[in-house]
């Protein structure tokens, strides 16, 4: 990572555990958040600054309640779309307790049943032909988003076993991105190439390069 402050770069490698080690569940949203950042163009960055500014113009003293930081249209589009294509778990398994048919197939008792979150998040039939491609904007598209659930957009699962943290790695979520995307402008190091690994939850490789500058107003 290069942080240029006062034009005088410095180089540092950002491993992932160094930004917080209080539990899994926050290094998971550490994780949305660096992938925020590979993803969000600058004018992506740039729309969701000037909505921060507008709602927070001083920046010294950014303390949002949690409706305030709920009511960021953009905010919430960017944090939807990073959890669309990055979500913290890849798949999830569960076991049916009886005979169940769907459409043609039965599904005998005590069959276990994979649900791939990563292939639905991701699939043109339910996202349209950029299915694959970061763009916030799609969440505001009332023809796409009357069809999404949560059946076919979960994150964080669904159901009576859904994740119980949800509501608090939302809320991280928003107002971690909301202070560094208000300081500071992020771009990938040039050459740079982002991996992760998928177990069943994703995984970032510990290194990775960004250039950062800081937003002076």
């Amino acid at each position: 990572m290069v942080i240029k402050d006062n034009q005088e770069p410095v180089r540092l490698k950002l491993h992932i555990g160094d930004i917080v080690d209080l539990n899994e569940e926050f290094k998971g949203v550490a994780y949305a958040i660096k992938q925020t950042m590979v993803s969000a163009k600058a004018h992506v960055q740039d729309l969701l600054r000037e909505e921060l500014v507008k709602a927070f113009p001083d920046k010294s003293n950014f303390n949002p309640t949690f409706d305030e930081i709920n009511s960021l249209e953009f905010l919430n589009c960017v944090v939807k779309e990073t959890l669309r294509l990055h979500s913290p778990a890849v798949m999830i398994r569960r076991t049916n307790i009886k005979d169940k048919v769907f459409g043609n197939y039965l599904i005998p008792k005590n069959t276990i049943i994979m649900i791939s979150i990563s292939g639905l998040h991701k699939s043109p039939e339910i996202w349209g032909p950029t299915a694959t491609e970061f763009d916030p904007k799609r969440w505001l598209d009332s023809t796409l988003t009357e069809n999404v659930s949560n059946l076919n957009f979960l994150p964080f699962s669904a159901g009576a076993r859904s994740c119980i943290g949800n509501k608090l790695a939302l809320v991280e979520f928003k107002v971690i991105l909301s202070i560094l995307i208000r300081n500071f402008v992020f771009q990938i190091t040039e050459g740079s190439h982002i991996k992760k690994r998928n177990f069943v939850s994703s995984k970032p490789y510990s290194h990775f390069e960004f250039t950062i500058s800081r937003v002076e107003s």
